[in-house]
């Protein structure tokens, strides 16, 4: 590998490393917004383990499909283009993952939010971190 090579990597895995954490930390703030409790609250004040799971699966899934769409094929030769591209995919993913969340609820037969926001029913929480999870590998296979 050349130097120019070397540095062209670097900068490469740079930018898209800077460019995950930004996509992680916007993850984070999706969650907040597609449930209906505060789950900072949750998680700090209730220590409610069943949200961490659950969020903690919903930022596992995002990371699943920000790797698809960083290994996955480049549509454009411009960085700036393939970067935008990329974050307007990454919201439809999120869109995505909000509607599976939706769906998931309004399918079960029990009160979904009820028992991971009040209950802190730990298996619940299993259950929607590892849907989001399983979304994000199904997403990824289509990136």
């Amino acid at each position: 590998m050349t130097l120019d090579e070397t540095v062209k990597l670097g900068m490469s895995l740079l930018g898209w490393s800077l460019g995950g954490m930004f996509a992680l930390f916007l993850s984070r703030k999706v969650y907040d917004v597609i449930t209906p409790f505060d789950a900072d609250k949750e998680l700090t004040e209730d220590k409610n383990v069943a949200v961490g799971i659950s969020k903690g699966g919903f930022l596992v899934g995002s990371a699943i499909i920000l790797h698809g769409l960083i290994q996955g094929q480049k549509l454009h030769d411009d960085i700036l283009m393939e970067i935008g591209v990329t974050a307007g995919f990454l919201l439809l993913c999120f869109v995505l993952l909000w509607l599976g969340r939706f769906v998931l609820v309004k399918t079960t037969a029990f009160d979904f939010n009820h028992h991971i926001h009040e209950a802190d029913n730990v298996a619940v929480g299993w259950v929607e971190g590892a849907f989001y999870v399983a979304l994000a590998i199904v997403i990824h296979g289509a990136l």
